[in-house]
Protein backbone atom coordinates (compact mmCIF):
# COMPACT_ATOMS: atom_id res chain seq x y z
CA UNK A 1 0.00 0.00 0.00
CA UNK A 2 2.95 2.44 1.06
CA UNK A 3 4.38 1.69 -2.67
CA UNK A 4 1.01 2.33 -4.04
CA UNK A 5 0.99 5.79 -2.56
CA UNK A 6 4.14 6.90 -3.39
CA UNK A 7 3.44 6.51 -7.28
CA UNK A 8 0.51 8.89 -6.87
CA UNK A 9 1.24 12.32 -8.23
CA UNK A 10 0.27 15.06 -5.25
CA UNK A 11 0.25 18.41 -6.23
CA UNK A 12 2.66 20.39 -3.65
CA UNK A 13 0.28 22.58 -1.04
CA UNK A 14 1.18 25.99 -0.76
CA UNK A 15 3.35 26.80 2.61
CA UNK A 16 2.07 28.43 4.88
CA UNK A 17 3.28 30.62 7.72
CA UNK A 18 6.23 31.96 5.98
CA UNK A 19 6.40 35.51 5.18
CA UNK A 20 7.88 36.31 2.39
CA UNK A 21 9.26 40.00 3.16
CA UNK A 22 9.88 41.21 -0.98
CA UNK A 23 5.85 40.21 -1.84
CA UNK A 24 3.22 42.23 -0.38
CA UNK A 25 -0.30 40.85 -0.09
CA UNK A 26 -3.70 42.18 -0.12
CA UNK A 27 -5.91 39.87 1.87
CA UNK A 28 -8.96 40.85 0.24
CA UNK A 29 -7.39 39.99 -3.34
CA UNK A 30 -5.46 37.02 -2.08
CA UNK A 31 -5.38 34.30 -4.53
CA UNK A 32 -7.06 31.13 -2.63
CA UNK A 33 -6.95 28.50 -5.51
CA UNK A 34 -3.20 28.38 -6.06
CA UNK A 35 -2.94 29.47 -9.26
CA UNK A 36 -0.45 32.15 -10.17
CA UNK A 37 -1.79 35.23 -11.99
CA UNK A 38 -0.72 36.30 -15.52
CA UNK A 39 1.59 39.36 -14.74
CA UNK A 40 0.79 42.53 -16.64
CA UNK A 41 2.91 45.65 -16.95
CA UNK A 42 1.00 48.40 -16.66
CA UNK A 43 2.49 50.71 -19.09
CA UNK A 44 2.09 48.07 -21.78
CA UNK A 45 -1.43 47.64 -21.20
CA UNK A 46 -1.75 51.77 -21.18
CA UNK A 47 0.10 51.83 -24.65
CA UNK A 48 -2.23 48.87 -26.26
CA UNK A 49 -5.75 51.02 -25.45
CA UNK A 50 -4.20 53.82 -26.56
CA UNK A 51 -3.24 51.46 -29.99
CA UNK A 52 -6.50 50.22 -30.23
CA UNK A 53 -8.67 52.98 -28.81
CA UNK A 54 -6.92 56.21 -30.85
CA UNK A 55 -6.72 56.43 -34.33
CA UNK A 56 -3.69 56.91 -35.80
CA UNK A 57 -4.62 60.27 -37.62
CA UNK A 58 -5.24 62.08 -34.40
CA UNK A 59 -2.74 64.58 -33.26
CA UNK A 60 -0.91 65.10 -36.67
CA UNK A 61 -1.17 68.93 -36.57
CA UNK A 62 0.14 68.81 -33.32
CA UNK A 63 3.26 66.48 -34.17
CA UNK A 64 3.87 69.37 -36.68
CA UNK A 65 3.98 72.25 -34.03
CA UNK A 66 6.30 69.14 -31.61
CA UNK A 67 8.45 68.51 -34.29
CA UNK A 68 9.11 72.53 -34.31
CA UNK A 69 10.11 73.08 -30.43
CA UNK A 70 11.72 69.11 -30.92
CA UNK A 71 14.21 70.51 -33.43
CA UNK A 72 15.26 73.72 -31.26
CA UNK A 73 14.87 72.27 -27.74
CA UNK A 74 14.82 68.61 -27.52
CA UNK A 75 18.93 68.65 -27.39
CA UNK A 76 19.65 70.85 -24.72
CA UNK A 77 19.89 68.16 -22.17
CA UNK A 78 23.82 67.88 -22.89
CA UNK A 79 24.19 64.57 -21.16
CA UNK A 80 21.57 62.93 -23.66
CA UNK A 81 22.95 61.54 -26.95
CA UNK A 82 21.32 63.00 -30.09
CA UNK A 83 20.38 60.69 -32.97
CA UNK A 84 21.52 61.90 -35.83
CA UNK A 85 23.65 64.95 -34.37
CA UNK A 86 22.10 68.01 -36.86
CA UNK A 87 24.00 71.56 -36.41
CA UNK A 88 21.38 74.23 -35.90
CA UNK A 89 20.26 75.98 -38.43
CA UNK A 90 21.59 79.74 -38.54
CA UNK A 91 24.57 79.66 -36.12
CA UNK A 92 26.68 77.73 -38.29
CA UNK A 93 29.47 80.20 -37.39
CA UNK A 94 29.07 79.96 -33.88
CA UNK A 95 28.67 76.65 -33.71
CA UNK A 96 32.16 76.51 -36.10
CA UNK A 97 33.90 78.52 -33.56
CA UNK A 98 33.04 76.53 -30.63
CA UNK A 99 34.18 73.15 -32.44
CA UNK A 100 37.51 75.09 -33.29
CA UNK A 101 38.45 76.52 -29.70
CA UNK A 102 37.84 73.29 -27.70
CA UNK A 103 39.34 70.51 -30.44
CA UNK A 104 42.88 73.26 -30.70
CA UNK A 105 42.99 73.43 -27.37
CA UNK A 106 42.18 69.46 -26.80
CA UNK A 107 45.12 68.97 -29.45
CA UNK A 108 47.40 71.06 -27.91
CA UNK A 109 46.33 70.00 -24.07
CA UNK A 110 46.55 73.27 -23.38
CA UNK A 111 43.81 75.20 -20.57
CA UNK A 112 41.56 77.93 -21.56
CA UNK A 113 38.68 79.57 -20.78
CA UNK A 114 35.70 80.76 -23.19
CA UNK A 115 32.44 83.23 -22.16
CA UNK A 116 29.17 82.31 -23.98
CA UNK A 117 26.66 85.57 -23.48
CA UNK A 118 23.37 85.88 -25.36
CA UNK A 119 19.74 86.22 -24.80
CA UNK A 120 17.48 83.67 -23.70
CA UNK A 121 16.43 81.52 -26.92
CA UNK A 122 19.52 82.33 -29.06
CA UNK A 123 20.24 78.80 -29.24
CA UNK A 124 23.49 79.09 -26.71
CA UNK A 125 22.80 76.00 -24.83
CA UNK A 126 21.78 73.84 -27.95
CA UNK A 127 24.66 74.93 -30.30
CA UNK A 128 26.81 73.78 -27.06
CA UNK A 129 24.72 70.52 -26.56
CA UNK A 130 25.48 70.21 -30.69
CA UNK A 131 29.48 70.25 -30.12
CA UNK A 132 29.57 68.12 -26.66
CA UNK A 133 28.50 64.94 -28.72
CA UNK A 134 30.81 65.43 -31.50
CA UNK A 135 33.19 61.66 -31.30
CA UNK A 136 36.08 63.72 -30.24
CA UNK A 137 35.07 65.72 -28.18
CA UNK A 138 33.44 63.12 -25.85
CA UNK A 139 36.50 61.21 -26.51
CA UNK A 140 39.07 63.70 -25.25
CA UNK A 141 37.35 65.56 -22.49
CA UNK A 142 36.00 64.22 -19.56
CA UNK A 143 32.95 66.24 -19.82
CA UNK A 144 31.21 68.13 -16.83
CA UNK A 145 28.46 70.41 -17.46
CA UNK A 146 26.39 71.85 -14.12
CA UNK A 147 23.27 74.31 -14.24
CA UNK A 148 23.89 76.53 -11.55
CA UNK A 149 20.73 77.90 -11.06
CA UNK A 150 20.81 74.31 -8.87
CA UNK A 151 23.15 75.43 -6.71
CA UNK A 152 22.12 76.62 -3.09
CA UNK A 153 24.55 78.68 -2.90
CA UNK A 154 28.18 79.93 -4.82
CA UNK A 155 30.23 78.22 -2.87
CA UNK A 156 28.14 75.00 -2.84
CA UNK A 157 29.46 74.92 -6.82
CA UNK A 158 32.60 73.36 -5.50
CA UNK A 159 31.22 70.40 -3.65
CA UNK A 160 29.26 69.79 -7.40
CA UNK A 161 32.32 69.36 -8.93
CA UNK A 162 33.74 66.90 -6.40
CA UNK A 163 30.74 64.48 -7.18
CA UNK A 164 30.95 65.22 -10.78
CA UNK A 165 34.56 64.44 -10.75
CA UNK A 166 34.29 61.68 -8.52
CA UNK A 167 36.75 63.34 -6.37
CA UNK A 168 37.01 62.06 -2.71
CA UNK A 169 37.37 65.34 0.23
CA UNK A 170 38.15 65.48 3.43
CA UNK A 171 35.37 67.38 4.63
CA UNK A 172 31.92 68.93 2.77
CA UNK A 173 33.33 72.38 3.75
CA UNK A 174 33.76 74.84 0.93
CA UNK A 175 37.52 74.74 2.04
CA UNK A 176 38.04 71.30 1.96
CA UNK A 177 36.01 70.48 -1.37
CA UNK A 178 38.36 73.53 -2.87
CA UNK A 179 41.44 71.81 -1.38
CA UNK A 180 40.33 68.65 -3.18
CA UNK A 181 39.67 69.63 -6.59
CA UNK A 182 42.72 71.32 -6.77
CA UNK A 183 44.83 68.86 -5.61
CA UNK A 184 42.87 66.49 -7.92
CA UNK A 185 44.02 69.26 -10.97
CA UNK A 186 47.56 68.95 -9.72
CA UNK A 187 47.76 65.15 -10.84
CA UNK A 188 48.60 63.60 -14.39
CA UNK A 189 44.43 63.16 -15.82
CA UNK A 190 42.68 63.52 -18.89
CA UNK A 191 41.18 67.11 -19.99
CA UNK A 192 37.85 68.33 -18.50
CA UNK A 193 36.04 70.04 -20.13
CA UNK A 194 33.85 72.03 -17.52
CA UNK A 195 30.59 73.83 -18.49
CA UNK A 196 29.08 76.13 -15.95
CA UNK A 197 25.48 76.96 -17.58
CA UNK A 198 23.99 80.45 -15.90
CA UNK A 199 27.17 80.96 -14.19
CA UNK A 200 25.81 84.26 -13.38
CA UNK A 201 24.08 82.44 -10.23
CA UNK A 202 27.95 82.18 -8.64
CA UNK A 203 27.77 85.88 -8.08
CA UNK A 204 28.75 86.61 -5.02
CA UNK A 205 29.64 89.39 -2.48
CA UNK A 206 33.52 89.46 -3.23
CA UNK A 207 33.01 87.47 -6.03
CA UNK A 208 35.49 85.14 -5.05
CA UNK A 209 33.69 81.66 -6.41
CA UNK A 210 34.20 83.07 -9.53
CA UNK A 211 37.53 84.37 -9.53
CA UNK A 212 38.73 80.84 -8.31
CA UNK A 213 37.04 79.24 -11.18
CA UNK A 214 38.77 81.22 -13.82
CA UNK A 215 41.52 81.23 -12.10
CA UNK A 216 41.98 77.27 -12.82
CA UNK A 217 42.80 77.56 -17.03
CA UNK A 218 45.75 80.18 -15.60
CA UNK A 219 47.23 77.67 -13.64
CA UNK A 220 47.63 74.78 -16.86
CA UNK A 221 45.99 72.55 -14.79
CA UNK A 222 44.21 70.92 -17.91
CA UNK A 223 40.92 72.21 -18.19
CA UNK A 224 39.07 74.23 -20.43
CA UNK A 225 36.36 76.35 -18.83
CA UNK A 226 33.24 77.50 -20.50
CA UNK A 227 31.06 80.15 -18.53
CA UNK A 228 27.39 80.26 -20.05
CA UNK A 229 25.04 83.74 -18.92
CA UNK A 230 22.39 85.73 -20.36
CA UNK A 231 24.86 89.17 -19.51
CA UNK A 232 27.12 90.27 -22.33
CA UNK A 233 29.63 92.26 -20.14
CA UNK A 234 29.50 89.92 -17.29
CA UNK A 235 33.07 89.12 -17.05
CA UNK A 236 34.12 92.76 -17.70
CA UNK A 237 31.52 94.09 -15.76
CA UNK A 238 31.64 91.92 -12.28
CA UNK A 239 35.23 90.53 -12.32
CA UNK A 240 37.53 93.08 -13.39
CA UNK A 241 40.10 91.94 -12.29
CA UNK A 242 40.08 89.35 -14.81
CA UNK A 243 40.71 92.02 -17.37
CA UNK A 244 44.09 93.00 -15.91
CA UNK A 245 45.97 89.78 -16.97
CA UNK A 246 46.09 88.55 -19.97
CA UNK A 247 46.73 84.82 -18.40
CA UNK A 248 43.23 85.35 -16.88
CA UNK A 249 41.35 86.80 -19.58
CA UNK A 250 38.20 84.90 -21.09
CA UNK A 251 37.78 84.83 -24.83
CA UNK A 252 34.02 85.34 -25.62
CA UNK A 253 31.15 84.26 -28.21
CA UNK A 254 28.45 86.13 -28.26
CA UNK A 255 25.06 84.61 -29.42
CA UNK A 256 22.99 88.31 -30.89
CA UNK A 257 19.13 87.54 -31.48
CA UNK A 258 17.76 86.04 -34.45
CA UNK A 259 16.42 88.57 -37.32
CA UNK A 260 13.67 87.72 -39.34
CA UNK A 261 15.53 86.08 -42.08
CA UNK A 262 16.90 83.36 -39.80
CA UNK A 263 13.89 82.54 -37.95
CA UNK A 264 11.91 82.12 -41.66
CA UNK A 265 15.28 79.80 -42.52
CA UNK A 266 14.56 77.60 -38.77
CA UNK A 267 10.47 77.13 -39.58
CA UNK A 268 10.95 76.92 -43.62
CA UNK A 269 13.88 74.05 -42.53
CA UNK A 270 12.01 72.22 -40.13
CA UNK A 271 8.54 72.19 -42.29
CA UNK A 272 9.98 71.04 -45.77
CA UNK A 273 11.94 67.34 -43.56
CA UNK A 274 8.24 67.01 -43.10
CA UNK A 275 6.64 67.92 -45.90
CA UNK A 276 4.35 70.24 -44.08
CA UNK A 277 5.97 73.29 -46.16
CA UNK A 278 2.03 74.42 -46.84
CA UNK A 279 1.13 74.96 -43.33
CA UNK A 280 1.94 78.36 -43.17
CA UNK A 281 1.43 81.02 -45.89
CA UNK A 282 4.13 83.12 -47.30
CA UNK A 283 2.15 86.51 -45.70
CA UNK A 284 1.87 84.86 -42.14
CA UNK A 285 4.99 83.38 -41.77
CA UNK A 286 7.03 86.81 -42.91
CA UNK A 287 4.88 88.87 -40.39
CA UNK A 288 5.09 85.90 -37.29
CA UNK A 289 9.10 86.39 -38.23
CA UNK A 290 9.60 90.02 -38.24
CA UNK A 291 7.66 90.93 -35.25
CA UNK A 292 9.68 88.17 -32.91
CA UNK A 293 12.70 90.01 -34.44
CA UNK A 294 11.87 93.02 -33.63
CA UNK A 295 10.70 92.41 -30.16
CA UNK A 296 12.92 89.66 -28.81
CA UNK A 297 14.56 87.46 -31.23
CA UNK A 298 13.86 84.80 -28.99
CA UNK A 299 13.45 81.68 -31.54
CA UNK A 300 11.55 79.68 -28.14
CA UNK A 301 9.14 82.44 -28.24
CA UNK A 302 8.60 82.13 -31.92
CA UNK A 303 7.91 78.23 -31.31
CA UNK A 304 5.69 78.87 -29.16
CA UNK A 305 3.95 81.40 -31.03
CA UNK A 306 3.73 79.65 -33.92
CA UNK A 307 2.14 76.32 -32.10
CA UNK A 308 -0.17 78.20 -30.55
CA UNK A 309 -1.23 80.01 -34.71
CA UNK A 310 -1.42 76.52 -35.92
CA UNK A 311 -3.29 75.44 -33.35
CA UNK A 312 -6.18 77.87 -33.75
CA UNK A 313 -5.54 77.46 -37.83
CA UNK A 314 -6.67 73.98 -36.65
CA UNK A 315 -9.92 75.10 -34.16
CA UNK A 316 -11.16 77.30 -36.95
CA UNK A 317 -10.66 74.87 -39.89
CA UNK A 318 -12.52 71.98 -37.96
CA UNK A 319 -14.70 74.17 -35.15
CA UNK A 320 -17.88 73.93 -37.20
CA UNK A 321 -17.45 70.75 -38.82
CA UNK A 322 -19.62 67.52 -37.15
CA UNK A 323 -18.02 64.91 -38.35
CA UNK A 324 -14.61 63.62 -37.03
CA UNK A 325 -14.43 61.14 -39.95
CA UNK A 326 -13.86 64.22 -42.10
CA UNK A 327 -11.50 66.01 -39.52
CA UNK A 328 -9.21 63.07 -39.63
CA UNK A 329 -8.77 62.78 -43.61
CA UNK A 330 -7.95 66.38 -43.94
CA UNK A 331 -4.58 66.73 -42.34
CA UNK A 332 -4.07 70.27 -44.04
CA UNK A 333 -4.28 73.27 -42.43
CA UNK A 334 -2.69 76.36 -43.69
CA UNK A 335 -2.18 79.12 -41.25
CA UNK A 336 -3.45 82.33 -42.82
CA UNK A 337 -2.35 86.52 -41.68
CA UNK A 338 -5.20 87.26 -39.76
CA UNK A 339 -3.98 83.93 -37.49
CA UNK A 340 -1.35 85.45 -36.73
CA UNK A 341 -2.41 88.95 -36.37
CA UNK A 342 -4.92 87.37 -33.79
CA UNK A 343 -2.12 85.49 -31.79
CA UNK A 344 0.17 88.24 -31.96
CA UNK A 345 -2.54 90.73 -30.62
CA UNK A 346 -3.13 88.75 -27.98
CA UNK A 347 0.69 88.20 -26.52
CA UNK A 348 2.11 91.78 -27.40
CA UNK A 349 -1.27 94.06 -27.13
CA UNK A 350 -2.59 92.57 -24.16
CA UNK A 351 -5.36 89.51 -23.40
CA UNK A 352 -9.11 90.39 -24.36
CA UNK A 353 -10.28 86.92 -23.25
CA UNK A 354 -8.78 85.98 -19.97
CA UNK A 355 -11.64 83.79 -19.51
CA UNK A 356 -10.71 81.93 -22.24
CA UNK A 357 -7.42 81.48 -21.57
CA UNK A 358 -7.21 80.50 -18.03
CA UNK A 359 -9.77 77.59 -19.07
CA UNK A 360 -9.09 74.31 -18.66
CA UNK A 361 -6.38 73.63 -21.03
CA UNK A 362 -4.17 76.06 -18.93
CA UNK A 363 -2.12 74.06 -17.25
CA UNK A 364 -2.30 73.69 -12.96
CA UNK A 365 1.01 75.07 -12.37
CA UNK A 366 0.60 78.06 -14.80
CA UNK A 367 -2.84 78.58 -12.75
CA UNK A 368 -0.75 78.45 -9.58
CA UNK A 369 1.74 80.75 -10.60
CA UNK A 370 -0.61 83.46 -12.02
CA UNK A 371 -2.10 82.85 -8.02
CA UNK A 372 0.87 83.67 -6.83
CA UNK A 373 1.65 87.13 -8.84
CA UNK A 374 -1.91 88.27 -7.39
CA UNK A 375 -0.56 87.47 -4.21
CA UNK A 376 2.37 89.84 -4.78
CA UNK A 377 1.00 92.12 -6.43
CA UNK A 378 1.15 95.68 -4.89
CA UNK A 379 2.09 99.52 -5.22
CA UNK A 380 5.26 97.68 -7.33
CA UNK A 381 4.31 96.72 -10.73
CA UNK A 382 7.72 94.35 -11.19
CA UNK A 383 7.68 91.11 -9.00
CA UNK A 384 11.49 89.95 -8.39
CA UNK A 385 10.86 86.38 -10.17
CA UNK A 386 13.08 84.85 -6.83
CA UNK A 387 10.38 86.15 -4.55
CA UNK A 388 7.45 84.75 -7.03
CA UNK A 389 9.21 81.53 -6.52
CA UNK A 390 8.85 81.48 -2.54
CA UNK A 391 5.78 82.37 -2.46
CA UNK A 392 4.49 80.04 -5.23
CA UNK A 393 5.87 77.15 -3.35
CA UNK A 394 4.29 77.84 -0.25
CA UNK A 395 1.22 77.59 -2.47
CA UNK A 396 1.94 74.54 -4.06
CA UNK A 397 2.44 73.21 -0.51
CA UNK A 398 -0.23 74.05 1.00
CA UNK A 399 -2.48 72.26 -1.29
CA UNK A 400 -0.19 68.81 -1.65
CA UNK A 401 0.96 69.62 -5.10
CA UNK A 402 4.53 68.60 -6.37
CA UNK A 403 6.64 72.26 -6.81
CA UNK A 404 8.62 73.28 -9.68
CA UNK A 405 11.93 74.42 -8.94
CA UNK A 406 13.58 77.87 -10.15
CA UNK A 407 14.64 76.65 -13.89
CA UNK A 408 11.45 75.08 -14.67
CA UNK A 409 9.80 77.67 -12.98
CA UNK A 410 11.10 80.11 -15.53
CA UNK A 411 10.50 78.06 -18.35
CA UNK A 412 7.04 77.74 -17.35
CA UNK A 413 6.82 81.96 -16.99
CA UNK A 414 8.08 81.99 -20.87
CA UNK A 415 4.81 79.58 -21.65
CA UNK A 416 3.04 82.36 -19.65
CA UNK A 417 4.77 85.44 -21.64
CA UNK A 418 3.96 83.55 -24.70
CA UNK A 419 -0.05 83.38 -24.16
CA UNK A 420 0.51 87.65 -23.16
CA UNK A 421 -0.29 86.90 -19.89
CA UNK A 422 2.98 88.72 -18.50
CA UNK A 423 6.32 90.21 -19.03
CA UNK A 424 9.95 89.38 -18.23
CA UNK A 425 12.20 91.77 -17.53
CA UNK A 426 16.05 92.11 -17.36
CA UNK A 427 18.96 90.01 -18.02
CA UNK A 428 20.34 89.15 -14.63
CA UNK A 429 20.24 85.79 -13.03
CA UNK A 430 16.89 83.94 -12.54
CA UNK A 431 16.11 85.12 -9.32
CA UNK A 432 16.87 89.05 -9.80
CA UNK A 433 15.53 88.52 -12.94
CA UNK A 434 11.47 90.87 -12.65
CA UNK A 435 8.27 89.92 -14.20
CA UNK A 436 5.30 92.26 -15.14
CA UNK A 437 1.78 91.49 -15.39
CA UNK A 438 0.07 92.40 -18.97
CA UNK A 439 -3.50 90.91 -17.68
CA UNK A 440 -5.84 93.19 -16.20
CA UNK A 441 -5.67 91.70 -12.23
CA UNK A 442 -9.40 92.01 -11.59
CA UNK A 443 -10.06 90.16 -14.19
CA UNK A 444 -7.79 87.69 -14.10
CA UNK A 445 -8.69 87.50 -9.96
CA UNK A 446 -12.18 86.96 -11.37
CA UNK A 447 -11.26 84.48 -13.91
CA UNK A 448 -8.83 82.44 -11.69
CA UNK A 449 -11.95 82.69 -9.25
CA UNK A 450 -13.93 80.63 -11.17
CA UNK A 451 -12.09 77.55 -10.41
CA UNK A 452 -12.61 76.80 -7.00
CA UNK A 453 -9.37 75.46 -6.43
CA UNK A 454 -7.91 78.94 -7.51
CA UNK A 455 -10.71 80.34 -5.46
CA UNK A 456 -9.60 78.88 -2.00
CA UNK A 457 -6.14 79.91 -2.79
CA UNK A 458 -6.94 83.26 -3.37
CA UNK A 459 -8.91 83.50 0.04
CA UNK A 460 -5.78 82.80 1.91
CA UNK A 461 -3.89 85.59 0.07
CA UNK A 462 -2.84 86.87 3.28
CA UNK A 463 -1.51 83.50 5.03
CA UNK A 464 0.75 83.15 1.87
CA UNK A 465 1.95 87.05 0.98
Amino acid sequence: MASVQSGIPFRQRKKTGITDVKRKSNLENENLTNIKPQKRRLSKTLKAYDNDCTPNKVGRLNSITNELNQSFEDYTLLKKPISPLKRLTSREKEIEFLEDFLINHLDNEKSASLYISGQPGTGKTASLSYILQLDKIQQGFKQVYINCTMMKSASSIYTRICSELHINSSGTSEKACLTAIEKYFNKKHKMILLVLDEIDQLDSKKQSVLYTIFEWPAHDYGIVLVGVANALDLTERTLPRLQARCSLRPQTLHFAPYTKEQIINIFTEVLASEDRTNVFSGPALQLLAAKIAAVSGDMRRALDIGRRVVELARRNKFGESKSVDAMLSDSTVTVELKQVLQVLNDVYGGSSKINTEVGDQMPMQQKLILCSIIMLKGKSKEILLGKLHDVYKKVATSRNIASLDLSELCSACGLLESRGALRIIGTGGARSRKLRLNWDETELTAALADKPLMAAILADKTHFS
